[in-house]
Parts: C-alpha cells; structure tokens; sequence
C-alpha cells in the first residue's frame, strides 16, 4: 500500500535514486506557482513573447529537476548516516524542497536524555540536522553548474550578468535568452538555499533545523511545535509584504516565488495548529515524519 502523499500528483514511478525504487510527485503547489507566474507573464506577451517560455521552462522543468535534486541530497545523506535502504519510498515535490516519505523508519522522539541524543529508528537529532543541511547545501553544486554554462555561452565574460530581467537582452538571441535562462535558475538555488537555510519556519528545513535543535535542549514536543508554528507565521507574513511589493515593482522569480511560500507555510500552521490541540502530533510530517 502507498504512503500518504496529500495534494498532490504523480510525475513518475521507480526512479532510481541511491538503489532505491522512488515514486516522485508534485505538490499542487508548484503548478500554482507556475500558473500564477505564467498568466502574470502574460501582460508582456505582445511586446516580449519570450518572456512568457522563460517563466514556463524556470517554474516548470528547471524548478522541478531543482527540487528532485534537493531531495536526492536528503535521501542519500539519511541512507548514508542510518546505513539503511528504504525499500519504500515517496518523495513528493514543492517549490522549495520536498517531503521524503520512508517506510520502516521511525519519526522524531523527545527523551529526557541528557545527551541530546534522542534515538529512535531514523537515529539521533544530531543526523536528522545533517540530513537537513545536506538538501540544502545541494544549491551551491547546482547554482555552480549553471553558472560554468552561463559562462561557456558568453565566452567567459560576465559583464552583463544581471539577475534582473532584462527585455532587450532576453529577446536578442538565443545567446541573450539562454543567458537569462541560467542568471534566473541561479538566482532560484540562492533563493532556495537562502529560504531553507536562514529561515527557520516550518515546513522549510530551517524548521526541521530549528525543530531538532530545540528537542535536543531538552524543549517539549508540544512546545517546539508551538514555537515552531509562531515563529513560521510572522516571517512568513514579513515574506508576503516584501514579495508582493517585490512583484509590483520588478521583474523575477523572487516575488511569486515568496508569495507562493509564505501562503503555503502559513496553511501548514493551521494544520499544524489542529493536529497540536488533537493530540495528534507524531503524526505530522515534521515531528513524526519517516525521513
């Protein structure tokens, strides 16, 4: 029987990640982000057409393939730290990162342990930080490689990188188009990296960071969800103020990126909220998630 992957849909199955068989599939997150992006495209689509296939291939293929690496990252780093294959995998796609369901791999516990070393099937809070940071750190590898491409197709010159979108550059060429191609995926690893890494709101892994780190002081699970949660909502209300003026005054993947985020960290909260109060807590992905 598969394991429960909520809104969401299949992109393929039995792709072959670390010798395991993975099913991987999309939150419904990521087409909304597309969407949005490409019908707010759509205002430039009688002067700058290209425009419009530049949103799509960034939201679309290059932000899925960004994502699934992402993952990668998180699965391998969990197989090489626990020394175990998980013979049933699910990873589950959204626009910063993903979810990674496990079979036969227990969920966070708290323990009074003086240690800090909560173990448990999935092992101690101190690998789970790894596992986190190693999704993560998988943007530095990826930005590099799009710039190494950027540089091959401008000659080595980088005079004119911009991560603004510019029209007249973009509709130049195949070398202006294909240059704002790779200044755009860059600029969507740093954004990732910058959101998972120094932010710490749930469902991101600064989260999980923050989570794990406040149960190896010893902090209750019902107050780290809490914290977790608060926390989670006023940066996530800072996020949607700075991205829709961004997307007002400029032009980017920033601003719908940050908008789509912020609605859909502050979504998790309410269900993170009614699964605090209903004792339910070790069922939630983060504090009883299986990898």
């Amino acid at each position: 029987m598969g394991l429960p992957i909520p809104s969401s849909l299949p992109l393929c199955c039995c792709l072959k990640i670390c010798n395991n068989d993975i099913n991987v599939r999309i939150h419904v997150t990521i087409l909304l982000l597309l969407l949005i992006s490409f019908f707010a495209s759509l205002r430039y689509v009688s002067t700058y057409p290209l425009y419009c296939v530049l949103i799509i291939l960034v939201f679309g293929p290059i932000l899925i393939i960004t994502t699934l690496i992402h993952e990668w990252a998180h699965l391998c780093m969990s197989r090489w730290l626990l020394r175990e294959a998980h013979t049933q995998t699910e990873i589950i796609l959204w626009p910063l990162g993903g979810m990674t369901y496990c079979d036969a791999l227990g969920g966070i516990i708290s323990s009074s342990s003086s240690t800090g070393e909560e173990r448990g099937p999935r092992g101690t809070l101190k690998a789970d930080i790894l596992i986190a940071l190693s999704g993560v750190l998988s943007h530095g590898p990826q930005g590099l490689c799009w710039f190494l491409i950027y540089l091959a197709i401008n000659s080595g010159q980088t005079s004119n990188f911009a991560f603004r979108i510019y029209f007249t550059v973009m509709s130049s060429g195949a070398k202006g188009f294909f240059s704002t191609v790779c200044e755009q995926s860059i600029l969507l690893n740093i954004l990732f990296m910058w959101f998972n890494l120094f932010l710490p709101i749930y469902p991101l892994d600064g989260g999980r960071i923050m989570a794990s780190i406040m149960l190896m002081m010893g902090v209750a699970l019902n107050k780290a969800a809490l914290l977790c949660m608060f926390i989670t909502i006023i940066v996530s209300l800072v996020i949607f103020i700075v991205s829709i003026m961004s997307f007002v005054d400029g032009i980017g993947v920033s601003g719908t990126f940050g908008f789509v985020v912020s609605i859909y960290a502050v979504a998790k909260c309410y269900q993170l909220y009614f699964m605090i109060i209903g004792g339910q807590l070790r069922e939630h992905e983060l504090f009883g998630r299986g990898c």
